[in-house]
């Protein structure tokens, strides 16, 4: 056949889908059904009118033009792609991520194959697609885990993985197992994000506490945030304090380590029984000018429960102190072995202070524009539980490189034999 003879049918078939898809806009109901159907069967052909016409049935809140090019599957996928590269012009990524994430599992590989595009926005699309398929999308678990790691797209891959959920720790372990090797380091990103590293094998976890090990010698301050609440103790008999706030299992744990592992210190786990318990980690750090920081969310409000008294009990005296991502609430409290809780102030409590003004708090008077009844009658200036901790024991953020520093930290966990790795999380060492 001519080529003459090919550019009269591709033009009398072009006109066919045109005008079913005018068609379409016209119908309802069981008519509509039809001419979705005729589309379908015109397969990749009706691709380019359907994407043209996409915008305007999506306006008018109709679903004919989704449901053929879902119908319609693979060819469909890589048509969307081509078309969205033509001219050069990059897609806008979400735009092509709605487009894409139209279709169901049959575009599984094509979806997958996107994931190796020379366009980044592509790349991008086809990884939020992916996500969308849950764990159908189980299948392209290889070809994702290159993803992690990378800046531009570990946010989407790591969505991904959550979708598929620790059903995929097997998967993951064999490939530490088995390879390939160039995805082992990926796979261990994966379970440490799924909170699955318990099943790394005994070689793994060797390997992962000698690496920790190394990194203790020579421990530093990472480039993290500390969190926004802890409690102080002295450093001299700190290890009282894991009995007093019911912690088990401890395990060395460098800066990086814990300063990363504050984002995800809850896990759950099932009891023999077949319940679910809650577990949480807690952050003990290196000496640090003479005191221990402990870092938890399960140790926020512990002055209201008297676990900040059983602290000073165990280990002479505690300090907590909170403050918001906003700076604008604070909380800090000061426990006395044989006092309890002597001093405390809470942004928005009423009454904001407890206890009577300790010597170093700057009395009220000093304020300029202080005058009679102005403040509680045993308030002070010492609102600001960061000045408060760099007054007393250390201010999380003024520790540097010259900042007297001793020992090694930890982690321990608020249950026994629940195992290292079920938080979920890459951390930094």
């Amino acid at each position: 056949m001519g080529r003459a003879s090919l550019s009269i049918m591709e033009k009398a078939t072009e006109q066919h889908v045109s005008g079913l898809v005018e068609l379409l806009g016209q119908v309802a109901g069981g008519d509509a059904g039809d001419a979705v159907a005729r589309l379908v069967a015109a397969g990749e052909a009706a691709v380019p009118a359907l994407l043209a016409a996409r915008p305007e049935f999506e306006r008018s809140g109709r679903p004919e033009v989704a449901q053929a090019l879902r119908e319609i599957g693979p060819p469909a996928v890589r048509a969307a792609a081509a078309a969205s590269t033509e001219g050069g012009i990059p897609p806008k990524e979400r735009e092509l991520a709605a487009l894409l994430g139209l279709f169901d599992a049959r575009c599984l590989d094509e979806l997958a194959a996107l994931l190796g595009h020379a366009v980044p926005e592509v790349r991008g699309a086809a990884l939020t697609a992916l996500h969308g398929l849950g764990p159908d999308a189980r299948p392209a678990l290889a070809a994702v885990l290159p993803f992690l790691g990378n800046r531009r797209e570990e946010f989407s891959a790591r969505r991904f993985l959550d979708a598929l959920g620790p059903a995929a720790a097997d998967e993951l372990l064999a490939v530490r197992a088995d390879g390939p090797g160039r995805l082992r380091r990926h796979a261990l990103h994966a379970l440490a994000h799924l909170g699955a590293c318990d099943g790394l094998s005994a070689r793994d976890r060797a390997a992962l506490e000698r690496l920790v090990r190394i990194k203790l010698l020579d421990d530093r301050l990472p480039d993290e945030m500390w969190d926004f609440h802890w409690v102080a103790v002295p450093g001299e008999g700190y290890q009282a304090a894991f009995d007093a706030l019911g912690l088990h299992d401890r395990t060395p744990a460098t800066l990086a380590m814990g300063l990363t592992g504050r984002v995800h210190d809850e896990a759950v786990v099932a009891r023999p029984d077949g319940t679910d318990l809650t577990v949480h980690r807690v952050f003990v750090t290196p000496e640090i000018a003479g005191w221990r920081l402990f870092f938890g969310t399960v140790l926020v409000n512990c002055p209201d429960d008297g676990r900040l008294e059983r602290l000073a009990e165990a280990c002479g005296q505690a300090h907590y102190c909170y403050r918001d991502g906003y700076e604008d609430c604070h909380h800090w409290a000061i426990a006395e072995r044989g006092r309890g809780v002597v001093r405390s102030f809470q942004t928005y409590r009423e009454p904001a202070w407890t206890g009577d003004p300790l010597p170093w708090e700057e009395p009220q008077t000093e304020d300029p524009l202080w005058e009679p009844g102005m403040y509680e009658p045993n308030a002070s200036l010492e609102s600001d539980a960061q000045a408060v901790a760099g007054r007393l024991t250390v201010d999380p953020e003024e520790i540097d490189e010259d900042t007297p520093m001793a020992g090694h930290g930890w982690f321990a966990v608020t249950a026994p034999g629940v195992g290292r790795g079920v938080f979920p999380g890459a951390l930094s060492v």
